[in-house]
């Protein structure tokens, strides 16, 4: 290297660290991570006249806390994991929630005597001390428990129409996979070696591509230009790289590239479409299992919300918030909730949006303020995730009377080349597709997974189906009424529907003649629940476009509107660690404090703590 592009090298690298410097140096922020919680694991809440006091806090402005810090819109994990945050650094803050419950995707409903996730299936490291759990275990006090799942926590699945059905097991632990897989394609144990070598590459830059989003984007700008950005991570570069492309060059079967990136679906973007990374945090995420909620997953917000309330916080529902209101100089300074046939203004110094960067965008903000930001653009690049089919069945019977899988998913592929098949059907009309195949099915049995489950329910077991179809095939009836949609609806959801149903009793013969309960959610469904623009789970399509480093850098916490943040899975990634991240760095901008260096120490004291009661 020249001694010219050293220095260019040098000075950049410079500029770099005193900026984020200069970022994280707010000297009266609080340490939100400062006070360890130390409480004892209280047994679970059953009665539901309890839990809904939590969860289901109707809005009215009575209830709205006096002197808030900050109003946070929408109570998925992004939202109430800032909030909660704030809380533990002082802050006093109001969460917004449009829908009667709180949580988003990790709120459950009742119905006919079932009770069903939404959005939580398995979560990875969740069931060891790992940063991220630590950081959940902080904002719930400590009260929310993990039940590991099967060794063997996934099985894929191959079910083409008259054939015979082709299993893989997915292993936890380091490597065991790679074994396993090697076992069924021996020819390409090299290959499967190099891969698994390749995502633990990949995966180490990752962290590195996020400080991106605190710096000047002039000077990202800079980086990106310059292609200096490559001397402080290689992230960008290998998201150049699309998973299909790089499975194409690495692996010769096309049954083993489908199974290394079965799971896409885990963040919504086929592989010729996603870069390489999100694949290989996938990966990494699920290396040593996976664990689920114990309890379900309305535990999650409802262990978070006291946190938030012992600040004098308040998490509200039934409170649709209409826009975002600006002062006379453009600052965010409150919110306009609606409130039957009028409408409710609240005031505070800083709005946090977890409502999507295209609601908050395109709904929340007058349009010639939103138009004129720098992320208007991005808008136009980039597109919202696929529309998503979610299928709850309820079975009259207990799981040990059934031939299923317990405590474990399976992911069904309905034939060769998961890439191009779903591409296809996702590019059908809708009529085209009702003579086709499900591309795939994630199939799974959440009732299994929960210990607690016998305790309320006895003698029932849940089934819980997704996949993905477009919004367009269902947007005749997006303003129609929930439950009220006519029987064309019903007979267009049901077809789609009934689909996932017959692939799975393909899989689980003996679930057939126990069908008590069936709700199919469309990705209109979607839209009236979780307010998601085009019945998307994962908020922007995780294309290799959206993680370009201009694109990655803009999706940002702190806007360029003054008093406006974002949090959840925008600014981050999709899914629920993606949004708590996204809730993370959210926290940080708002303190204008590294809350990373906070949440490493924390978890080096507990990891040591740990190591000592060990030795003793």
């Amino acid at each position: 290297m020249a001694i010219g592009t050293l220095l260019i090298a040098a000075a950049a690298a410079f500029v770099v660290v005193k900026l984020l410097m200069s970022v994280f140096s707010k000297p009266s922020s609080a340490n939100p991570f400062e006070k360890r919680c130390t409480a004892e694991i209280k047994p679970k809440v059953i009665d539901q006249k309890q839990r809904d006091q939590v969860l289901k806090q109707g809005f009215s402005k009575d209830k709205v806390p006096k002197e808030l810090d900050a109003i946070v819109i929408g109570s998925g994990i992004g939202g109430l994991s800032t909030a909660a945050l704030l809380s533990k650094a002082g802050k006093r803050v109001l969460v917004l929630e449009q829908h009667d419950q709180a949580g988003g995707c990790c709120h459950t409903f009742i119905d006919k005597g079932y009770e069903f996730d939404v959005g939580i299936h398995y979560i990875g490291e969740m069931h060891y001390q790992t940063e991220i759990k630590t950081y959940l275990d902080h904002i719930t006090n400590r009260q929310l428990e993990w039940a590991r799942l099967e060794d063997d926590f996934d099985e894929v699945v191959f079910a083409e129409k008259d054939k015979e059905l082709r299993r893989y097991p997915v292993y936890s632990g380091k490597r065991n996979w790679a074994k396993s897989l090697k076992k069924h394609f021996p020819n390409e144990a090299a290959s499967i070696d190099k891969f698994f070598d390749l995502m633990d590459e990949v995966r180490s830059c990752s962290r590195s591509a996020m400080w991106v989003k605190f710096i000047p984007l002039w000077c990202v700008k800079i980086l990106e230009t310059t292609g200096l950005i490559n001397l402080f991570t290689n992230f960008y570069k290998w998201n150049s790289l699309t998973v299909k492309d790089v499975l194409s060059d690495l692996i010769k079967d096309q049954e083993l590239r489908d199974i290394l990136c079965y799971n896409f679906g885990d963040f919504g973007t086929p592989p010729s479409k996603a870069g390489l990374p999100m694949q290989s945090l996938l990966h990494v995420h699920f290396a040593e299992g996976a664990g689920y909620p114990v309890g379900g997953a309305s535990e999650i917000a409802f262990h978070i919300i006291p946190v938030i309330e012992e600040s004098g916080g308040k998490v509200l529902v039934r409170a649709e918030v209409e826009k975002i209101l600006l002062d006379s100089k453009g600052k965010a300074c409150g919110v306009k909730v609606k409130k039957g046939t009028s409408s409710v203004d609240i005031s505070a110094p800083l709005v946090i949006s977890d409502a999507g960067v295209y609601n908050t965008y395109k709904k929340l903000l007058p349009m010639e303020v939103a138009s004129s930001s720098n992320l208007w653009p991005l808008l136009k690049r980039c597109e919202s995730g696929p529309g998503c089919m979610s299928v709850f069945v309820g079975l009259d019977c207990s799981a040990e009377d059934l031939d299923i899988c317990h405590r474990k998913n399976v992911w069904t592929i309905s034939g060769n080349d998961i890439d191009k098949l779903t591409l296809n059907f996702l590019s059908m009309t809708r009529e085209e597709a009702e003579n086709v195949d499900l591309p795939f099915v994630f199939i799974s049995f959440p009732s299994t997974k929960d210990p607690e489950w016998d305790k309320k329910y006895p003698g029932k077991t849940t089934m819980a189906l997704v996949t993905f179809l477009p919004y367009e095939w269902f947007s005749d009836w997006e303003n129609e009424r929930v439950m009220k949609r006519g029987d064309e609806y019903e007979s267009v959801k049901n077809v789609f529907g009934y689909k996932a149903i017959d692939q799975a009793c393909k899989l689980f013969p003996s679930i057939k003649a126990h069908i008590d309960y069936v709700s199919i959610g469309t990705p209109v469904t979607n839209k009236h629940y979780i307010a998601a623009p085009k019945g998307e789970i994962y908020g922007l399509d995780h294309t290799s476009k959206r993680f370009s480093l201009w694109n990655n850098a803009l999706l940002r916490p702190k806007t360029d509107i003054p008093g406006l943040f974002l949090t959840g899975q925008d600014i981050c990634s999709g899914g629920f660690v993606g949004a708590l991240w996204g809730g993370f760095l959210c926290t940080g901008a708002v303190l204008q404090r590294n809350v990373m260096n906070d949440l490493t120490e924390l978890y080096t004291r507990i990891k040591s703590e740990a190591g000592l009661e060990k030795k003793c």
